[in-house]
């Protein structure tokens, strides 16, 4: 149930695996309806939210129904519907709020919940960090670390000549496969050109990354550059004093000077005594050792001006301190101002995807810098309690970029909701910074191919494609986590509880990577590691499932 791009790549993996019939419910849409009939997959143009409509889209025969339009609620209600027409089916949902998606999966026998944003956010995130990391999950989870998939030579990993035992030592993770294959020699020495696939802590794949090396290296000049840009400021707020308030000073001023002379004359007594009087007289505190009443009506009107004066301009100057407290606590907060922040990842844009990964940047202990249009309250609240850095502004403007200092930014994640906005914030602190690490979010697949062929120093995601393998996989494997590639094979990222007697996953050739025990990450090399009621953390080659040819399927 669903009619976007996200349904529409569902329908295909599935229609790719075999022992899937498929069929779509939508609204009736002329060139979605052709889509399908390219795929072999069954179209029924209708409502979904209706009784009639689930009947005869084959409800009640069905083994799972996919509930995956951009409405939460929408989905919600057509899952009960289709639990009430068919109490055995499997449900798997589309929800955008991760607490209620783990309430529903809790109360809800054989339903899986997935958000779309954060199942992508941690990858946006990890490939900042490591350019080199092609996924990435919390696992557990909600509740646990954040882990990735790196993949470089033995030489940048730092495991150049150590053997499989030493080198999982050293990089504290797991080596999953080596020159593609998921099968590493216990006694095997690694060689500097090695290809290695690595399953570690995203804490961990970045200490071996090369963008901690710049962080070191810009966190040494961060102190020196606050305390010069702090005197350069103050410098520069003397010349950009507000016109009016300039005026409003010069005139001030010109009767406080003209009137101590006045009083010094009338009064006979030296400037310094006159100064004082005239000052006690402007702020109107009168304390009455000095008065000009002995002296004629001109005196005392020369002090009733200096009092109307004194009276107006302090009336003024406190508006304007006050204008000018309420905008600087704005500009410190989220307004367009000089980030002087270094080895900072600077996040464009603060959408569901770009909430997510300020989230998991958070959790990661990573210094962030937020650029949106027109960033939520949640947002702004964290800035103003100093968690995140915030300018509301056009990431897309050379101006905005160049205030938020990305020449000196450990890397730039742009996830706003344009496509092309994306590739030119992308461009643009490249242009500033050709070694920074950008990741871009592209929903058209066909347009992040393009970008991937002309722009290799970009990587991007279209939260599309990594949510709809695993989409298509929980429809048949509740634990699924994800889809990833290396070598020849691809794999299904899977999550199982064990019992009291621990078993390996029921697919063939299983690789396992991690488990989850009494609140502690510990990778492992073997199922007959597991203890009981761990959580475990597993590959299955999807080769097995693949159909034989393009005609195995409709067979």
């Amino acid at each position: 149930m669903g009619g976007d791009a996200l349904a529409v790549r569902i329908c295909e993996e599935l229609c790719e695996t075999q022992g899937h019939r498929v069929t779509m419910m939508w609204m009736h849409d002329h060139e979605l309806g052709a889509s399908l009939a390219r795929l072999g997959c069954d179209y029924h143009p209708h409502a979904p939210n209706d009784f009639d409509a689930l009947k005869t889209a084959g409800v009640m025969e069905a083994v799972s129904i996919m509930a995956v339009s951009d409405d939460d609620r929408l989905n919600l209600q057509v899952a009960l519907k289709a639990r009430d027409l068919n109490p055995s089916i499997r449900v798997v949902l589309r929800q955008f709020n991760r607490t209620l998606g783990r309430k529903l999966e809790q109360n809800l026998p054989n339903c899986s919940v997935l958000s779309v944003s954060s199942h992508s956010a941690p990858t946006f995130v990890a490939t900042a960090l490591d350019p080199s990391c092609f996924y990435a999950l919390q696992f557990p989870d909600l509740d646990g670390v954040y882990t990735g998939f790196s993949q470089r030579t033995a030489a940048e990993f730092g495991i150049t000549g150590l053997t499989l035992p030493q080198a999982q030592a050293h990089l504290h993770g797991r080596i999953v496969a080596l020159h593609g294959i998921p099968s590493v020699p216990p006694h095997h020495f690694f060689s500097a050109h090695d290809q290695v696939v690595v399953f570690a802590r995203v804490e961990q794949l970045e200490a071996t990354s090369g963008t901690r090396q710049m962080v070191r290296s810009e966190q040494n000049h961060e102190r020196w550059a606050r305390l010069r840009s702090g005197f350069v400021q103050r410098l520069r707020s003397l010349r950009s004093a507000d016109p009016i308030l300039a005026r409003v000073i010069g005139v001030v001023a010109a009767i406080f000077v003209s009137a101590v002379a006045y009083f010094s004359v009338v009064m006979h007594r030296d400037p310094f005594t006159m100064v004082y009087f005239v000052l006690t007289t402007a702020t109107t505190t009168g304390y009455g050792d000095i008065v000009p009443s002995p002296f004629g009506w001109m005196p005392m009107l020369a002090a009733m001006i200096v009092m109307v004066t004194g009276v107006a301009a302090s009336g003024i100057f406190i508006a304007f301190v006050t204008s000018a407290l309420t905008r600087a606590q704005f500009t410190a907060m989220q307004g367009l101002r000089q980030i002087r922040t270094r080895g900072h990842v600077l996040v464009c844009g603060s959408g569901n995807v770009g909430t997510r990964a300020i989230e998991c940047l958070r959790t990661l202990r990573q210094k962030i810098v937020v650029v949106d249009v027109n960033p939520d309250p949640a947002l702004i609240e964290a800035s103003r309690a100093r968690r995140v850095e915030l300018l509301t502004g056009d990431a897309t403007k050379d101006r905005t970029l160049d205030l938020c200092h990305v020449k000196h930014a450990r890397a730039v994640i742009a996830v706003t909701d344009s496509d092309t906005s994306n590739l030119e914030v992308a461009l643009g602190a490249r242009a500033r910074n050709p070694q920074i690490p950008v990741v871009t979010r592209v929903q058209d697949e066909t347009f992040a191919r393009s970008v991937a062929r002309q722009f290799e120093a970009i990587q991007s995601y279209s939260t599309t494609s990594l949510a709809a393998a695993t989409f298509a996989m929980l429809s048949r494997f509740p634990g699924t986590r994800g889809r990833i590639a290396f070598g020849d094979d691809s794999y299904n990222v899977g999550e199982r509880i064990q019992g009291e007697v621990p078993q390996p996953p029921p697919a063939e050739d299983c690789i396992p990577l991690a488990v989850w025990r009494k609140g502690a990450f510990i990778h492992i090399n073997l199922f007959e590691e597991m203890e009981p009621f761990d959580r475990l953390l597993f590959l299955v080659p999807l080769s097995q499932f693949k159909t034989a040819g393009p005609d195995a399927e409709r067979a």
